[in-house]
């Protein structure tokens, strides 16, 4: 785990096209509008593609893979200036995972056509797609690399490490998880249960690392649970 500590494997996408403003502008400006509401699945795991993908304007998206008994995990949480579907948009395959709003939500629909006939003119357009792969690329094999190597409670601490890296607030104690985290997320975000996640999170508290308060997370102490996770 050795100087994985700056690497970009946080769930939470946000505003990965930060270096590509003229790019941006040109998805925008070459795209429709489509509104979600919080709950609405913007498209399905396993259901045939459309030729189609999604810039997040406003709002976050949630993307999950869902088993046959209904159990869910989550892979990516994405916000403003970040893209999804891209995937199956390209090899035409049916959609691998579910795309889910969490709340009111504003996209931008690009047609694959549209963004190839975009990029004979502005081949930079590529890159854009190139940086999304490589992030989420990279994010999910390191998630399996935690999966395989790592116990509940170091999971627990190696997602809360990377929350508070990507999402955190500093406060006078420490950092503030501030997004909506319930013991449930951190369950479908590590592939845990819930009851570990919660025996993890109390083992935490108890030793005056962390503090839960309303869904919210503060930690007090990341570089000791850094230490738990292995990162230095």
């Amino acid at each position: 785990m050795e100087g994985r500590e700056g690497a970009p494997d946080s769930p939470y996408l946000t505003d990965n096209l930060k270096d590509y403003p003229t790019e941006l502008n040109l998805l925008s400006e070459n795209s429709t509008k489509r509104s979600c509401s919080a709950g609405e699945m913007i498209y399905i795991q396993s259901e045939a593609s459309r030729p189609e993908f999604y810039l997040i304007e406003k709002g976050r998206v949630k993307i999950a893979l869902l088993s046959r008994d209904g159990s869910e995990r989550t892979v990516i949480i994405q916000e403003r200036n970040t893209l999804f579907g891209y995937a199956a948009a390209f090899d035409g395959h049916p959609y691998f995972h579910t795309a889910t709003a969490l709340e009111p939500t504003e996209l931008r629909v690009i047609p694959i056509a549209t963004f190839l006939a975009l990029n004979d003119k502005h081949p930079r357009l590529s890159a854009v797609i190139i940086a999304a792969f490589a992030r989420v690329t990279r994010m999910l094999i390191l998630q399996i690399e935690n999966d395989s190597f790592m116990d509940a409670r170091r999971r627990v601490a190696h997602m809360l490490c990377k929350l508070a890296s990507e999402v955190g607030q500093t406060t006078p104690r420490g950092i503030l998880i501030a997004k909506k985290v319930t013991q449930e997320d951190l369950g479908n975000l590590t592939g845990l249960s819930r009851v570990s996640v919660s025996l993890a999170l109390n083992h935490f508290e108890e030793q005056d690392l962390l503090r839960k308060k309303r869904n919210m997370i503060e930690i007090f102490n990341v570089e000791e649970l850094r230490k738990v996770v292995g990162i230095s």
